[in-house]
């Protein structure tokens, strides 16, 4: 994998959860074109829900057919608390990677200093700053809190490492 490989910022953890579920609903091997069509998606707008969950090792997708993985299952099966066993998983890509660097150096952080640091990597969402920042503090707000990585103060706008 990339150094500095980027979590696709247009997947909510909400969809991710919301596709394990289906499969397991469906049984332990469901066909792709089928399943976004339960979902009333085309199958080139499931692509990137389908991406994320086999980049975080909860699907495995095999000439159409999706299977979960063990990792899966065990989301699965204890629901969205399960999304703490993503933590390792998450940690790998950015912003979520940046995020933790930064808070593991100061007591909190914000969107903007992490996506000021994103940028110095070269890592940019949009090219507006406003939006950027919006993006990263986003896509760290659907899945770094799931993931039980990062706290976020809504009153303060700041993330801080969660605890152990």
């Amino acid at each position: 994998m990339p150094q500095d490989a980027v979590f696709p910022p247009n997947v909510s953890s909400s969809q991710v959860m919301a596709l394990l579920k289906s499969v397991k609903d469906e049984g332990a091997k469901v066909d792709a074109a089928k399943l976004a069509d339960d979902f009333g998606f085309d199958l080139k707008s499931m692509l990137p829900i389908l991406n994320v969950a086999e980049m975080l090792g909860l699907i495995t997708v095999d000439g159409g057919d999706i299977t979960p993985t063990s990792l899966g299952s065990r989301i699965i099966k204890e629901g969205t608390s399960g999304f703490k066993l993503l933590k390792d998983n998450i940690s790998r890509f950015e912003p979520f990677k940046t995020a933790l660097e930064l808070s593991k150096k100061s007591s909190y952080v914000t969107s903007r200093e992490i996506s000021e640091a994103l940028k110095e990597k070269g890592i940019v969402f949009s090219e507006d700053e406003e939006e950027n920042e919006n993006i990263v503090e986003a896509v760290l707000v659907h899945w770094a809190i799931y993931a039980n990585m990062l706290k976020y103060n809504g009153k303060t706008a700041v993330f801080s490492k969660a605890s152990d």
